[in-house]
């Protein structure tokens, strides 16, 4: 009795086993089948997103749609304007989709680049202070008296470009200009030298000045503490107010 058991029970194991490997070895294939479906999957996208080749492929299935849909038009009512109507909506549809990419791309670029319009520099100051810094700037011959008077000082650092003509014409170095510009930038939130640059209201010897130009000049030639000690004087006394 004992025998018949343990030759029932090595059978049983032997065929449970044999089920395992049966079993494991579907498992594995399905496995491998599953590896390769996603190779497939992976390869397909990743070749539908190179260049324009999901536009073509899509292009050309809508294409073939579209020539069965004619030609049945066609068959069905013999009018050749008529079955030529699905063709010209496939050529529309077509230039649409090519230029819409390039026509947006264009278009963040453009808005992105440019910069906001410039009005004016606006500044806070009451007749009285720019009347001190206006006569600083034209006793030390900063700023030219003859070509700038005060109302065309006064209109282009507190008034809208729109609302006049008047620019300021300085006669220095492009380091002082410079160091006087840098004096109203505190004042001022979001004033930069290529504020004063894009305002075009700006002029040193008669030409319009550049942020880089005075950058760099006064980077080569520093002014002397003196100098900048008498053009801070111009302005100690905001710091009262």
């Amino acid at each position: 009795m004992q025998k018949v058991y343990c030759s029932f029970y090595l059978s049983w194991n032997q065929e449970l086993g044999e089920v395992k490997y049966i079993i494991d070895n579907i498992a594995d294939n399905l496995v491998t089948l599953k590896e390769r479906k996603n190779k497939i999957d992976h390869d397909v996208t990743a070749f539908m997103k190179r260049g324009k080749n999901g536009m073509i492929f899509g292009f050309i299935a809508f294409g073939i749609f579209v020539t069965f849909f004619s030609r049945s038009l066609y068959e069905s009512y013999g009018i050749v304007w008529l079955a030529l109507l699905p063709v010209g909506f496939f050529i529309i549809s077509i230039f649409v989709v090519l230029v819409s990419d390039p026509y947006r791309d264009r278009l963040r670029y453009r808005n992105r680049s440019s910069p906001l319009k410039l009005v004016g520099f606006n500044m806070d100051f009451n007749e009285r202070v720019l009347r001190r810094i206006y006569g600083s700037l034209t006793r030390y011959e900063y700023l030219d008296e003859n070509l700038t008077g005060f109302p065309n000082f006064y209109e282009v650092m507190v008034l809208d470009f729109n609302d006049h003509l008047s620019v300021l014409h300085f006669n220095c170095t492009q380091a002082q200009l410079k160091y006087i510009l840098e004096k109203f930038k505190p004042l001022k939130k979001g004033l930069r030298l290529s504020t004063f640059e894009r305002s075009g209201k700006i002029y040193n010897k008669g030409k319009p000045v550049s942020s880089e130009s005075l950058s760099k000049s006064y980077n080569k030639n520093p002014l002397a503490k003196e100098t900048e000690d008498l053009i801070d004087s111009f302005f100690v006394f905001l710091g009262d107010n």
